[in-house]
């Protein structure tokens, strides 16, 4: 997180990311946007560089694949824990568990980081992480960053889908494989899943055999 973010008004951060699971996606997040769905306090203002942090926006204010992805009810905790993970990175280096930290460690924490602040600003900072730790669900963020990866990968590739395999043998040599397959763009995961287990029976038990 290169500087603290954080909002005076933390009520807005859940009011929001319940707007991007029910309204369309914008073609661009700025102050006006904010006012025509609802969010005209000067403080809701203070989400902007919130969503950019997490990555629900670029830096120019274009919702991100991130954004899409939150709007997926079923991942939405885990989508939102990967975004926290990923903005407060140093703080979860420290920390592996931040969310569950108390108030006391996480002041203590952002004042060593962001020395500048006052003492009611710090607060705001530990209070913004709080909320938006409060929706999110930190045990599903790794499966929820590796589908959101898989659909980029997809996405920029075209139809080429690309798995990388790792396998060991007897011996305990270990051997990276990267497979990539030119292939139509579909829908139906059963294509690449019988496509994978040919290539299991074929390639990885053939070695190890």
């Amino acid at each position: 997180m290169a500087q603290a973010i954080y909002t005076p008004n933390t009520n807005s951060i859940p009011r929001f990311l319940g707007h991007v699971q029910t309204a369309g996606v914008p073609p661009k997040v700025s102050g006006e946007y904010l006012k025509s769905v609802g969010f005209k306090s000067g403080n809701d203002r203070y989400l902007i560089p919130i969503l950019k942090a997490l990555k629900f926006l670029d830096s120019s204010g274009v919702p991100t694949d991130r954004w899409r992805a939150y709007r997926d009810k079923q991942k939405a905790k885990g989508v939102l824990a990967a975004a926290i993970t990923e903005a407060y990175s140093n703080l979860f280096e420290t920390y592996p568990d931040a969310y569950r930290r108390d108030n006391e460690a996480l002041r203590n924490y952002f004042s060593t980081q962001s020395p500048g602040l006052n003492e009611s600003t710090l607060q705001l900072v530990v209070r913004t992480f709080k909320v938006l730790c409060t929706d999110a669900d930190f045990s599903l963020a790794a499966a929820a960053e590796e589908i959101l990866e898989q659909e980029e990968v997809k996405e920029k590739s075209g139809g080429q889908h690309i798995r990388r395999t790792t396998v060991q043998s007897g011996d305990g040599l270990t051997i990276n494989i990267n497979i990539q397959l030119q292939i139509p763009a579909t829908d139906d995961a059963t294509v690449y899943e019988k496509l994978f287990e040919a290539m299991n029976k074929t390639i990885l038990r053939g070695r190890q055999d």
